[in-house]
């Protein structure tokens, strides 16, 4: 019986070493397959980005026969790896995971503020090598070109580096703890199929500002000079992967001109990064009055208010953007019976220009 029993307990811890060995062995397969995976979508990215070199450049073009920087990068990624990356370089920069320069790959996403400051304004595909390919706007060759970060123009605007693809087996460590090699390639399926990422595309995408100011005009019924309206704060979230950036936000404002608090619900529509136009209604608080006169008027809930707003290049500090502000808006207010005011009574009323600093930031970073 002893013997027997030996015999049973060899057999087993054999099958167990059994099994163990070959998931690992499994293991190890898996692991190396999704590597491969992982370097033919790299090197898939960089040859049909090379099969283009030649190619002249178009502001806004996203291919065949002409690109603009943002659109070489969009239309290669989706061509070859089946990434729908946003349409943008600002968008872009916002989407990517930001990498230290030491740990780039042939396949990232190359960074530059070509036009002063620190807005990124220009993108490349780096290949290795310290060289990349982008689409050129200016300078002794244009289009689709092979530049180096050695060079003096490209390596004192450079600005850094950024992934979308997955890291290869060095940068494991580099990766989210949950995220091993076969999680990594099931998520660039994902990807392609556009399953399980819009609302993380969502949110890399989203980006929220607030901002203050002070609002002022030149004309009462009464009289023409400068006259203090009282302040303003706005929050403003948009969606920045496209070049029209739709938004929705909510302003607190204290109305000193007409005597009342005042929020405003806007849909805005963000066209560059220094230009923004808003439209929506209007919740007023109070009893408002014709300026100068103490006449009542009625505040119109919708249409409520239109305006648009102008800002200076960013100072950017990490994620964060400062920039100073100046709006023009409108806000809507009828006589007590519901009939239009005078024209210089409406513009007494309604037309008002708001001076300001707006503080910008990804809505991921509020997040972290």
């Amino acid at each position: 019986m002893k013997i027997m029993k030996r015999i049973f307990m060899k057999k087993s811890v054999f099958l167990a070493i059994l099994l163990t060995g070959g998931a690992a062995a499994f293991s190890v397969s898996a692991d190396a397959d999704a590597q491969q995976q992982i370097q033919e979508l790299r090197t898939s990215l960089i040859t049909d980005a090379k099969k283009y070199i030649g190619t002249p450049y178009a502001y806004g073009a996203v291919g065949p026969d002409t690109f603009d920087c943002s659109g070489f990068i969009f239309t290669v990624s989706r061509e070859s790896t089946g990434y729908q990356l946003p349409r943008t370089v600002k968008a872009l920069y916002s989407f990517v995971r930001i990498i230290p320069d030491s740990k780039k790959e042939p396949g990232d996403i190359v960074f530059f503020h070509t036009t002063g400051g620190s807005t990124i304004s220009h993108a490349g595909i780096y290949i290795g090598n310290d060289q990349f390919i982008h689409a050129a706007s200016d300078g002794p060759n244009t289009g689709v070109i092979l530049s180096s970060l050695k060079e003096n123009y490209w390596k004192t605007a450079y600005s850094g580096a950024g992934q979308f693809l997955p890291a290869d087996q060095n940068e494991k460590e580099e990766q989210p703890v949950a995220e091993n090699r076969a999680e990594a390639v099931q998520k660039t399926a994902c990807s392609k199929n556009g399953t399980g990422s819009g609302f993380n595309s969502f949110l890399k995408n989203a980006v929220v500002d607030a901002s203050f100011g002070i609002d002022w005009n030149f004309l009462t019924p009464e009289r023409f000079m400068l006259n203090l309206r009282g302040i303003v704060l706005q929050t403003v979230v948009s969606y920045s992967a496209w070049d029209l950036q739709p938004g929705i936000g909510m302003m607190l404002r204290y109305n000193t001109g007409v005597g009342c608090f005042q929020l405003p619900v806007v849909f805005t529509l963000t066209l560059n990064d220094y230009l923004r136009m808003y439209i929506g209604p209007v919740i007023t608080f109070g009893s408002p009055e014709l300026p100068d006169t103490g006449e009542p008027v009625e505040a119109s809930v919708f249409p409520g208010i239109i305006g648009v707003s102008w800002q200076t290049p960013p100072l950017t500090k990490g994620k964060v953007k400062v920039t100073l502000t100046q709006d023009i808006f409108y806000t809507v207010f009828n006589d007590t019976n519901g009939a239009a005011l005078s024209l210089s009574d409406s513009i007494a009323a309604g037309l008002v220009f708001s001076t300001g600093i707006r503080v910008t930031l990804p809505f991921s970073g509020l997040l972290q």
